[in-house]
């Protein structure tokens, strides 16, 4: 079983425009509303793919009907925990010419300690149970910056625990010893203070962070450019699948869905990194979080490898 883990869900709502023209009146060519969030995302295309997957979110009392529906929609298994408040709505802005998106993200919700003991206590139920572990996105205000690290500490020799974040919570996560981190290579840079240019570069501030923290694998996403896989031993680079760009939302996500289902499913590393990257371009070909089909992204990844 996979269980993921979202802290501070969110109810996307995504507009499509053709070009936006700031500081004037812009009409929306398209609108839709989906429930995000990097766990939820990466549980959705994992429990489309057959893999049995549980999810543990916070969620606001004032909305939790609405937020409930969607799980209900698409069938997928959860425990919550059920704080006063919203859960909060964030904006996703798509400029068809630019082929670009811009967030923005509302703060989310607030919790204290005894919530978080209320968490750990699902977690650690789902745990057992579990081979992978997958936790991703911001914390709700009140969680310390280390919750990633904490909980990566905690099951670490229980399951496979892996982290998609970014600042300082992917640098406190980075202390918990996870087994797979999934930077972008901005999130990269910023945790080494470092730019990285070239991918020799690239590859060696992975091999750092696998040495200083005693992880096993560093996948790196890097837009147009395409990703890299780096553990202490091997390293491979995939290209971008050409493909026409909807929306970039939620394409890291199932990046990080794909390479789980390749880990679950013994592939060598380059091809879990091409299924991947081909989960990735098989999203951002559709507009907000899709289930994706199977057959597609596997045929799809022998294209990739040829």
């Amino acid at each position: 079983m996979i269980t993921t883990i979202t802290f501070n869900p969110a109810l996307d709502k995504t507009i499509q425009v053709d070009t936006l023209n700031y500081g004037k009146v812009n009409r929306v060519g398209h609108f839709r509303e989906d429930l995000g969030g990097k766990g939820i995302n990466m549980g959705r295309i994992l429990d489309g793919f057959d893999i049995e997957t549980k999810h543990i979110i916070v969620l606001g009392k004032d909305n939790q009907k609405a937020v409930l529906e969607f799980f209900e929609k698409d069938d997928m298994e959860l425990d919550y925990l059920s704080v006063d408040g919203y859960t909060r709505t964030n904006m996703k802005i798509v400029e068809r010419d630019k082929n670009q998106t811009t967030d923005i993200n509302e703060a989310g919700l607030t919790v204290t300690q005894d919530h978080i003991d209320e968490l750990f206590a699902m977690i650690d139920q789902a745990a057992e149970k579990s081979d992978y572990l997958i936790m991703g996105g911001s914390l709700a205000k009140g969680m310390p910056t280390d919750m990633y690290g904490q909980v990566a500490k905690r099951y670490g020799d229980t399951c496979r625990v892996i982290i998609d974040a970014d600042d300082d919570v992917l640098i406190e996560g980075l202390k918990g010893h996870p087994f797979m981190v999934k930077p972008n290579i901005h999130e990269l840079e910023n945790a080494l203070d470092r730019k990285l240019e070239t991918t020799e570069e690239i590859v060696t501030a992975a091999r750092d962070l696998i040495a200083k923290y005693d992880v096993n694998i560093v996948v790196v996403s890097m837009g147009k450019e395409g990703s890299i896989v780096v553990t202490k031993e091997d390293m491979y680079a995939q290209g971008t699948y050409p493909t026409e760009v909807i929306s970039t939302v939620g394409a890291g996500d199932s990046m990080v869905a794909g390479f789980v289902y390749g880990l679950i499913h013994d592939m060598p590393l380059d091809r879990s990194l091409a299924f991947a990257s081909a989960c990735s371009s098989l999203t951002i070909e559709v507009e907000g979080y899709p289930k994706l089909d199977l057959n597609k992204a596997l045929k799809r990844t022998d294209e990739m490898m040829r």
